[in-house]
């Protein structure tokens, strides 16, 4: 855990989760166009999130890392406001957003980390 830049998962994180909120509001809105269209959104405002979360950790020792702890720190933060909006958590959901949070939080990171090194 040395080698985490933990001012980087926090910046990286505030982003993510600031996204997640943002998309999570804009979620019934479009749920009203259509029920499918509303899920791809769902997950289309997650992977933004979990990207944009990952993007700043470049300078870090380990981006990957790094990256991916922003993720899904973004996702954890969330999460009590899923909670408290439908009342119940599907374990299943929140397993898959963490698995995807940590998955594009690490490709990202990775991505950053290589383009800051050039």
């Amino acid at each position: 855990m040395d080698n985490v830049d933990w001012v980087l998962v926090v910046r990286g994180a505030s982003l993510g989760f600031t996204i997640l909120v943002i998309s999570g509001l804009l979620h019934p809105l479009v749920v009203k166009f259509s029920v499918p269209l509303g899920l791809a959104w769902l997950v289309f405002g997650s992977v933004v999130a979990f990207m944009a979360a990952a993007w700043r950790v470049g300078p870090a020792d380990s981006p990957v890392l790094t990256g991916m702890l922003a993720a899904l720190i973004s996702y954890t933060l969330s999460v009590p406001l899923i909670y408290i909006s439908e009342r119940h958590l599907v374990p299943q959901d929140v397993l898959m957003f963490a698995g995807l949070a940590i998955v594009v939080g690490s490709i990202v990171g990775f991505v950053a980390g290589r383009r800051h090194l050039e």
